[in-house]
């Protein structure tokens, strides 16, 4: 299901306009995410705006909720990438922004999760969600690499 209409009011805000089918990076999280940020965000408003009205507890706490799941939506779209550089490494940053750069080479081993796959890297972890969009060339040199470690049953 894409929100489209909330898509294009992202876009609006953001200055820019974007597309799931050109890559901002080598593995990026799709726009339905930052769609569902804004509608989260967009419920807090109008919950806490509810909560000033008619002071109710549990509407207080469904608008902070709903506030900080929308922070959370936003910020791991925003910042959750991986980028490839041609030296053989890449950089992946994490949903707070923290940044690191790896070596493909050093990638020794991989574990799947039911939402995720982890990549074991070095004394670091790379966290890729499910609902990410990996380019080409990303997964086929993660794949080489695995196909050196664990060998062909991969």
């Amino acid at each position: 299901m894409k929100l489209k209409l909330l898509v294009k009011l992202g876009e609006l805000i953001l200055g820019k306009s974007m597309s799931d089918d050109e890559p901002r990076a080598d593995m990026f999280l799709p726009l339905w995410l930052l769609a569902f940020s804004m509608l989260l965000l967009a419920g807090g408003i109008a919950l806490g705006i509810y909560a000033i009205i008619n002071f109710t507890v549990g509407i207080v706490v469904a608008s902070v909720f709903c506030l900080a799941l929308g922070a959370l939506a936003y910020l791991c779209w925003k910042n959750q990438t991986i980028v490839m550089f041609e030296n053989d490494t890449f950089e992946y940053t994490t949903f707070l922004g923290n940044k690191k750069v790896y070596s493909f080479n050093e990638i020794n081993g991989i574990r799947y999760n039911n939402d995720s796959m982890t990549l074991f890297i070095g004394d670091g972890k790379v966290h890729i969600e499910s609902t990410a969009i990996i380019t080409e060339r990303l997964a086929e040199r993660v794949n080489k690499q695995l196909e050196i470690i664990y060998g062909s049953e991969q």
